[in-house]
């Protein structure tokens, strides 16, 4: 008799809130124009201040502002699969800093400052911020992408 009185639940669990890791993951920047960009740093949230404003320098030199771009921490992020970070950021372009393809799980490699298409987005990997700021020749090779990526 009591199982007929209550034929609905009388707690709702939140089952799907609690596997969703997408509502719990920030990002810093608006994302204007979808692009993504990953970093892997553990001292910081984001990116040390030195690197933040050394991209950023980056960003205006393609006519970008962090407005434009999502910079997500993969140290942050718990699954760091590249359709988790698309499902989070929705990326039509996406820079990998310092990480390699294999580290967001995308089925396929390819070398520093190669434009790449997949899915639907383009992706580019270079060297950790730290390491283009000291080395000439690896920021010319990253400029020279960045042209070709963003049609500058």
């Amino acid at each position: 008799m009591l199982a007929g009185l209550y034929t609905a639940p009388l707690i709702q669990l939140k089952e799907q809130a609690g596997n969703d890791t997408t509502s719990s993951v920030k990002f810093l920047g608006s994302n204007q124009k979808q692009i993504t960009i990953l970093v892997n740093t553990a001292d910081a949230p984001f990116l040390p201040d030195k690197s933040f404003n050394f991209l950023t320098g980056i960003l205006s030199a393609c006519r970008l502002t962090v407005a434009d771009v999502a910079i997500l921490n993969l140290s942050q992020l718990p699954g760091r699969q590249y359709q988790q970070i698309q499902q989070i950021t929705t990326p039509a372009v996406m820079l990998l800093l310092g990480l390699e393809p294999s580290d967001i799980h995308l089925p396929f490699q390819f070398p520093h400052f190669q434009v790449q298409q997949y899915a639907n987005v383009t992706y580019l990997a270079a060297p950790a911020l730290e390491l283009i700021e000291e080395d000439k020749a690896i920021k010319a090779k990253l400029w020279g992408s960045l042209k070709s990526l963003f049609q500058l």
